[in-house]
């Protein structure tokens, strides 16, 4: 069996010479190109069957990885001179009656690329079709199910049910843009599946707990580990409203935020983020904690090219799927979730695939049910061979942990006398100290 097939209208498509399929947690669909090379110029169009609208897909291992249709094909072809030269092609430019008898296309001169996205791509070219763009009293699902039903794409629903007061969408615009802001105010992930569903999760997208290992040495043919400061958070105040006709008086103004802390951050950086749903205690808190285990993600990458386009055990990589990651120059030995990939097969029919990992979301101390998704990982196995390889992980070195953000809410009370005392502290004890300006030792007398 080819370990790559490309079929367009249920045929098997023999001629094409490159792919690139590429698939993202943070995008609703999958963007796949590939590239087909004619030994010469055809006189009629060639694979007609490819044409926009076609229906396509990707098989990988004799599994379904990509399902969609075509969006653009371009055809293209170059004309030159008999030696293929470029004074050739300047010579039947002006028209000389040789030149113009000696022209031909020189092998290989002729190119078919072709676009294609994913089923959901109709979510993102296309504004909502609800008749009165009010939904009162719905669950989060049956919002999704409603802007999503028009189009007949599939639902795989793997997160919390959330019941909300009311929803109202904004007049003529794209369905994509309603998802989004149903899965940020609600703390969901929403991405296409390998077979062309909306998966929408609150955690890790895989139910079987880990994947394949990637162990440096073993998998890995390249790698790039990043850790940044720019995006991560001490800590995240989320503030909103209470918007409930029967939340009033007293209960209406108790205060309506939540503020929970990263301990793995040191430095003094704080978000407020502006909840616009019913701000009771428990949607702030899921938000405050979603919103830090994003910027968690974002600070904390790795980037692994792989050979093939296969997992050792056989399926395609996939993302939503959780992986045991080893890399020592890094001090990495730790679960990631592959948040990103893309397939690569070139004209000499090398295969490989480049995988984006984070670390997975966390529920944190107090966390309903494990936290988002994380209760089922392994997140410890990698302990014993840190210690084999006698990495330590200390504060005043790098690297920091690769972890899930170590989350602890703030206490009100805790809130209210740190604003107490930023009130009452002297302002020249609020103010930064700035050390005097002064050369080290080891730079020589100037």
């Amino acid at each position: 069996m080819k370990p790559v097939v490309i079929a367009v209208g249920g045929s098997a498509l023999e001629t094409w010479t490159e792919m690139t399929l590429q698939r993202s947690k943070d995008k609703l669909t999958g963007e796949l190109n590939v590239t087909i090379f004619a030994g010469a110029m055809p006189s009629i169009p060639m694979v007609q069957a490819i044409k926009c609208g076609a229906e396509i897909t990707v098989y990988i291992g004799g599994q379904l990885a990509f399902c969609g249709t075509v969006d653009k094909r371009e055809g293209s072809g170059t004309k030159k001179g008999k030696k293929g030269s470029d004074e050739g092609n300047k010579k039947a430019g002006k028209g000389g009656s040789k030149a113009k008898a000696g022209a031909t296309i020189g092998p290989n001169e002729y190119t078919i690329k072709i676009s294609a996205r994913g089923k959901t791509k109709r979510l993102i070219d296309s504004s909502h079709q609800h008749p009165t763009t009010n939904m009162l009293g719905p669950t989060t699902k049956e919002v999704v199910e409603k802007l999503i039903e028009p189009w007949n794409v599939p639902l795989e629903w793997k997160g919390e049910t959330i019941k909300l007061d009311k929803v109202r969408f904004r007049d003529g615009a794209r369905v994509v843009d309603e998802l989004h802001r149903v899965a940020l105010e609600n703390c969901y992930f929403m991405y296409e599946t390998r077979d062309g569903k909306l998966r929408v999760t609150d955690g890790v997208g895989s139910d079987s707990g880990s994947g394949d290992a990637l162990i440096l040495g073993e998998n890995i043919l390249t790698f790039s580990a990043e850790q940044s400061e720019d995006k991560a958070k001490s800590k995240i105040k989320v503030k909103g409203q209470r918007t409930k006709k029967e939340i009033w008086g007293k209960k209406a103004v108790h205060p309506t935020h939540k503020t929970v802390t990263n301990q793995k951050v040191k430095d003094k950086c704080i978000l407020c983020v502006q909840h616009y749903g019913d701000a009771d205690d428990k949607t702030l808190e899921r938000r405050a904690r979603f919103e830090m285990n994003k910027r968690n993600s974002d600070s904390q990458k790795i980037t692994i090219e792989v050979f093939h386009v296969q997992t050792p055990s056989g399926k395609p990589w996939d993302i939503g799927d959780c992986h045991y990651v080893e890399v020592p120059p890094e001090g990495i030995f730790d679960m990631f979730e592959c948040t990103e990939l893309t397939y690569h097969v070139n004209a000499e029919k090398e295969l490989k695939t480049t995988l984006i990992l984070s670390p997975p979301p966390s529920g944190g101390t107090g966390g309903s049910g494990g936290g988002f998704g994380l209760s089922g990982l392994n997140m410890g196995m990698g302990s014993a061979r840190r210690s084999q390889a006698g990495v330590t992980l200390s504060a005043a070195t790098y690297p920091d942990p690769w972890t899930p953000p170590m989350l602890g809410e703030l206490p009100l009370m805790t809130l209210v006398e740190e604003a107490a005392k930023a009130l009452t502290e002297p302002q020249s004890q609020q103010q930064v100290q700035t050390p005097p300006l002064t050369l080290p030792s080891w730079f020589g007398e100037t």
